[in-house]
């Protein structure tokens, strides 16, 4: 089992894996417990889901979730001009074991995980430590 949150709104969940029952739906930048085969419980809305692209780990590798602080263009080299948006309160991963020069590794999520961008260490509020059953917010 591992602590995940939800990326985008929307995510629903079902009693069983045929999806035809609904038991609830996963709000934005909920932190709720994932099981290998989709199985999610977040407060009292327990069952599966089909959505789980639309969540992530909250810790995976050197990587952790964090709500980015600002809306800004991200660069892919520290000074570049930046070609991805991140908006103010979205879920970002970051790698704070790669900290230079003020910035860390990020990926934004884009109906994939889209890697290789940097953001200032000051401006992404970490949430992996959150508990299950909590919102992320700012």
């Amino acid at each position: 089992m591992t602590k995940n949150i939800t990326v985008e709104s929307g995510v629903n969940v079902y009693t069983d894996k045929t999806f035809k029952k609904l038991v609830g739906t996963l709000p934005k930048c909920a932190i709720f417990k994932y099981e290998a085969g989709g199985y999610v419980e977040f407060n009292n809305i327990k069952g599966y889901t089909n959505r789980a692209n639309w969540t992530c780990p909250a810790i995976s590798g050197a990587y952790v979730i964090g709500l980015s602080k600002v809306t800004m263009r991200l660069p892919e080299v520290i000074g570049g001009k930046g070609i991805i948006q991140v908006t103010k309160g979205e879920v970002v991963r970051i790698d704070p074991s790669s900290l230079k020069n003020g910035y860390v590794n990020c990926a934004v999520f884009n109906d994939v995980w889209e890697w290789g961008f940097k953001i200032k260490a000051t401006d992404v509020k970490r949430c992996e430590t959150l508990s299950y059953n909590a919102i992320a917010k700012l």
